[in-house]
């Protein structure tokens, strides 16, 4: 099994895990088949990379690029910017943003 950054995927790779939606819920079931137009759907989904069949590569090919602190911020706050008044949407704000955060440590 190796993990792929969505931008690569290619026709024909196999999903050796499941991908979960941010609500828990199963976008594609593990043994799907991909194509670059799913790659596609799931960059539109928030979806960083997936773990497909195949033999592990090296770390550096398959990494997560490094965000900033600020980066994931801003991301955030474009995504909540309609919401970001309401008391519990800024605590699930605060969630996102320490996830984010702490994923990339």
């Amino acid at each position: 099994m190796k993990r792929v950054l969505i931008e690569n995927i290619t026709d024909k790779m196999v999903l050796a895990k499941e991908v979960c939606g941010t609500s828990g819920s199963v976008l594609l079931a593990k043994g799907t088949l991909l194509t670059a137009s799913m790659g596609h759907r799931l960059k539109n989904w928030g979806v960083q990379f997936v773990y497909v069949d195949g033999e592990e590569e090296s770390t550096e090919t398959g990494s997560v690029p490094a965000v900033s602190p600020e980066e994931v911020r801003k991301q955030l706050e474009d995504k909540f910017s309609r919401v970001i008044g309401n008391e519990i949407m800024k605590k699930i704000f605060a969630a996102a943003y320490n996830f984010k955060i702490n994923r990339n440590t």
